[in-house]
């Protein structure tokens, strides 16, 4: 008896094994086709550090993948015009502001420390890609709508994700419970409607509905009387 309760706990441990290297070789080829120059080693590497990073910072491994994707198409070297660097374009100051240098290992750390910060600060993953992307004071009145840069990207997050998704989770039944962050729960229009205040009234206006509700109660109970006499 024992011996057969080892033999199915090592064949599970085998297929949760064989799962997991079946994911990154999917998701390693999936960057090599995006960037050709990729050497597997490099691949490799940027795989490993998503998911230990992932994991680290509880947040969800295919958003890494897919702002990646969005950000540089898994070039390290990429640098934008205004200065943001690697894989996960990082501005000069996120590097000061999450200790981390821009090695492969080092851009990834300080990507998922800012869309995690990002995410607890909006509890929202739409936000989370404006404040990512813009910047959180775009957040104000909407702002970002105006953007086309940010909503544009914002699409295309939404439109890789699923792709990346069904790669990383190709041959997984159970997920467990690592995923903070579900895309597919996105409602984009419902997400990002902000929700109206409600309309201040002035002492004037306040005595007038004052005036008017108690006008109205001296008609029911004259109304009242005369129905009972």
């Amino acid at each position: 008896m024992k011996n057969k309760i080892t033999r199915f706990f090592l064949i599970i441990l085998t297929l949760s094994i064989c799962n997991v290297f079946s994911a990154e070789k999917e998701i390693i080829q999936y960057m090599k086709i995006h960037n050709p120059k990729l050497s597997d080693q490099e691949a490799q590497r940027i795989y490993k550090n998503v998911v230990y990073y992932s994991n680290e910072y509880d947040f969800d491994p295919v958003l890494i993948f897919s702002v990646m994707k969005t950000e540089s198409h898994f070039k390290h070297s990429t640098i934008s015009s205004a200065g943001a660097k690697g894989l996960l374009q990082l501005m000069p100051f996120n590097f000061k502001e999450f200790k981390v240098n821009n090695t492969i290992e080092g851009n990834i750390k300080g990507g998922v420390m800012h869309l995690k910060r990002d995410y607890e600060k909006t509890g929202n993953i739409i936000k989370t890609l404006v404040c990512y992307n813009a910047g959180c004071g775009r957040l104000k009145n909407n702002e970002w709508r105006k953007i086309r840069e940010t909503t544009n990207y914002i699409t295309k997050i939404n439109e890789v994700y699923p792709e990346i998704k069904g790669l990383y989770y190709a041959n997984i039944k159970s997920r467990g419970n690592k995923i903070a962050i579900n895309i597919d729960d996105m409602d984009f229009e419902e997400e990002t409607e902000e929700k109206e205040e409600p309309k201040k009234i002035t002492k004037q206006e306040k005595f007038q509905q004052n005036k008017i509700a108690f006008k109205r109660n001296i008609v029911d109970s004259e109304r009242g009387a005369d129905e009972k006499n």
